[in-house]
């Protein structure tokens, strides 16, 4: 199903999903490795976790292409692939044909690339309502619970099963993202563990920012699928969205979670977002 098959979310929807993706990787600024930065472009760049992504743009037109080079000089020592998220509401309003021109004027694209699908929705994006949700299809075993996690020592658990559920890497940089910014009904981020009576199976983290909710970074260790651990888990996040007043959330599904998110009510959407793969060639990187 491409993009243009697919119904498109309204408008403020979109601007909420931005201002939720700033939220959720605002939360790693300032940690080693890693560039967060807000202004005419926002964007975070790192060297590993939690990934390079421009999640807003809004440039004069008449400088666009010094704005984009600049931008890309500025991120080269902390990665070399980078995702340009292109919003409908980011400016100029022809913005991704700039990238794409620029890409191919080579000196000023400073040996940057687009590469991949130009142009694409950067992955499967899906909504749903919050009071819409559907019950958990699949059996869990009546051990199966979820607690919230409220203490470092619990974030500890957190960070080794979503390890493991994501084939391993260091994951320090999300604990000390989520250790730094705290626990409590006040926070943006939320974390959840689910048990199998007291061994961790599942977890999840729900990111409350821009006046809608998602979850990120579901995460079953691959002997533990198939089970309905990681659905439990998510609808458990989903429903503390509900309990702190949020009415609609989305997900940015793997191939993998789509079908777990589709089971809970969640509906493929366009979403506004086209995106602009850059990649440095390997001589500069």
């Amino acid at each position: 199903m491409t993009s243009e098959s697919l119904a498109r979310a309204e408008p403020e929807t979109i601007r909420r999903i931005q201002q939720n993706l700033i939220g959720y990787f605002g939360l790693f600024e300032g940690l080693p490795g890693v560039t967060f930065a807000k202004g005419e472009v926002t964007l975070v760049a790192s060297t590993g976790y939690p990934g390079s992504l421009v999640l807003g743009s809004s440039i004069q037109a008449n400088a666009a292409n010094e704005t984009v080079h600049r931008t890309l000089q500025s991120i080269e020592q902390r990665c070399s692939a980078i995702d340009w998220f292109v919003f409908p509401e980011c400016e100029p309003s022809d913005l991704g044909d700039r990238l794409v021109t620029l890409s191919e004027n080579k000196e000023q694209s400073d040996h940057w690339s687009l590469v991949g699908k130009i142009g694409g929705p950067g992955g499967t994006w899906m909504l749903a309502a919050l009071n819409a949700l559907a019950p958990q299809s699949r059996q869990v075993s009546s051990a199966f619970h979820v607690e919230n996690v409220t203490d470092l020592e619990h974030l500890e658990t957190w960070k080794q099963i979503n390890a493991e559920g994501f084939g391993g890497g260091d994951y320090q940089i999300f604990y000390d993202s989520f250790a730094r910014h705290g626990f409590g009904p006040d926070a943006i981020a939320h974390h959840f563990v689910g048990y199998l009576d007291d061994t961790p199976v599942t977890s999840a983290t729900l990111i409350l920012a821009g006046g809608i909710a998602s979850v990120f970074n579901v995460s079953t260790p691959e002997r533990l699928r198939r089970q309905g651990y990681g659905g439990a888990v998510t609808l458990a996040a989903l429903q503390a969205a509900i309990g702190y007043g949020f009415e609609d959330a989305y997900v940015w599904s793997s191939p993998l979670g789509r079908s777990v998110y589709q089971n809970l009510g969640f509906e493929i959407r366009d979403v506004g977002i086209r995106e602009y793969q850059w990649e440095k060639s390997s001589d500069t990187a």
